[in-house]
């Protein structure tokens, strides 16, 4: 009997517990969003030239991916830094880079998994960073991959990336990226 009443007693200190950590997180503004902010840019992502912004730093040994030519092997993994432009031609304004890697994570489809950090150096958000993480097909006409995080302006930021490929020629792409970014109140010193 002595535990059960011991158990239900604990069982209650923890609503209670969880209660008040609800509501003084509401208090706060934690958990509460306005609107996203949203931002556009273009990644340009090169394998070949003097100066590949991409690299292979491990091939795969699984299968070759559809629609790959043979090209892409389950389990390659890349490194990348590439330039964000305002536009999608090269010659475009930089507003900052893409690092991350990504590496052939589905057997069959050519799927990446991409793990990116967008390092944005010009504007209002220069010096600020977005954590974007996720799958991406790059047959699909639109990806949507996840915003996990950021820094300065987007510290504890959540949102998606929605992304496209431009153009795609040989061992070079031109990827177009709209970010929808959510950032509480909180977290932004508001």
């Amino acid at each position: 009997m002595a535990s059960h009443l011991t158990s239900a007693s604990l069982a209650t200190l923890l609503t209670a517990g969880m209660a008040t950590v609800l509501f003084a997180s509401a208090a706060h503004g934690v958990g509460t969003q306005g609107a996203p902010r949203h931002l556009h840019f273009y990644m340009h992502d090169s394998s070949t030239g003097p100066k590949p912004t991409t690299v292979l730093i491990a091939n795969g040994t699984g299968q070759p991916l559809k629609g790959s030519g043979g090209s892409a092997r389950f389990g390659d993994t890349m490194v990348m830094d590439d330039r964000l432009t305002e536009g999608p031609t090269p010659a475009s304004r930089v507003v900052g880079r893409a690092q991350g890697f990504y590496v052939t994570a589905s057997q069959g489809d050519p799927a990446v998994l991409l793990t990116m950090n967008v390092l944005l150096a010009d504007g209002p958000y220069n010096g600020s960073s977005l954590a974007v993480v996720g799958r991406n097909n790059v047959m699909m006409p639109e990806r949507e991959l996840a915003v996990v995080g950021g820094t300065g302006v987007f510290r504890m930021a959540t949102g998606y990336v929605l992304w496209k490929t431009a153009s795609w020629s040989g061992g070079s792409a031109v990827l177009e990226l709209d970010a929808f970014v959510y950032v509480s109140p909180a977290a932004a010193g508001a």
